[in-house]
Formats: C-alpha cells, structure tokens, sequence
C-alpha cells in the first residue's frame, strides 16, 4: 500500500462529500419548490439532480474499487482497522476516517432529505387524484325528483343546469 493510494482514496472522500453537499443543497431547494408548488423549478431541478448523482456514482465506484483491492469491507470499522494494520500513523487515519465520517453523515442526510421530498410529491399527487375525482364526478349525469316525487330526466342537460 503506498501513500499515493491513500491520498487518492482521501481525496476522493473529500470530492464526494463536496458533491453530497451539492445535492442536499438541491433537495432543500426541490422541498421548497414542491411546497410552494413551482412545477417548472422542480423540474429544471431535475436535470441538475441527475448530473449529480451520476458523479456520486463514480466517486462511490472509486471508493468500493479501494476497497475491494485492499480487500476491506466498506464500512467505518472495517476501514478502521485496516489503516491500523497498515501501521498509519493515527492522525493520518484519524483524517482519512473523518472524511468517511462527513461523506457517511451526507449521505444519510441526503437520503432522509429525499424520503421527505417523496412523501410531499406522493401527497400533492393524491391531492390531484381527488381533485380529478371531484371534477369526474361532477360530469356524470344523472336522473332527479321533483317535488311532487315524479322522477325527471337530466340525461341531455349537464351538471350545472342540473344544479
């Protein structure tokens, strides 16, 4: 293992906790667009959501490919214990396990950012769902009684006639 390996790995920490906090910086944009219902913000978001997570992907590529070559499981501890082996001094991995840390804590803020954002699309769509209802509803025609209890027909007439 030479050092240049580790500086890289590092560094790609470093560039995907950048990019994470890119993203979570999106999603609270995208939260307040859907809140304040901006269809067209939402999805000029989109665009940029993708760029985003196409470049995580290959950071994280880049990390499990570490990883599996140093054969270690992708986790803290695992990580842990394998700069220790490496006999590292302990601020070098103390640093190199911080920067795991931050790019960890990103992604799951990322994810908890993104599971709020679906609840809110899934809500605003049901919304519409029921509105669509209400106005399918109100375009049926139907058949009415008269005072006297004779029953008319308002077949050709439509609803608002029938009001």
């Amino acid at each position: 293992m030479n050092q240049q390996e580790l500086s890289q790995l590092q560094e790609t920490l470093r560039a995907s906790t950048s990019v994470a906090q890119e993203f979570s910086d999106l999603l609270e944009k995208e939260k307040h667009a859907l809140t304040s219902l901006e269809k067209d913000t939402v999805t000029s978001l989109l665009e940029q959501k993708e760029l985003l997570i196409q470049q995580l992907s290959a950071y994280q590529k880049t990390i499990l490919h570490f990883c599996e070559t140093h054969k270690t499981e992708p986790s803290y501890s695992a990580l842990r214990s394998y700069l220790y082996r490496l006999g590292l001094e302990p601020e070098r991995a103390e640093s190199i396990l911080k920067d795991w840390t931050q790019l960890k804590n990103s992604l799951i803020k990322n994810q908890a950012l993104n599971k709020t954002n679906e609840a809110i699309l899934e809500e605003l769509i049901r919304r519409n769902q029921i509105k669509q209802q209400i106005f399918h509803n109100l375009g049926r025609r139907s058949d009415t009684y008269s005072a006297k209890g004779q029953q008319t027909s308002q077949a050709a007439q439509g609803w608002v006639e029938q009001v």
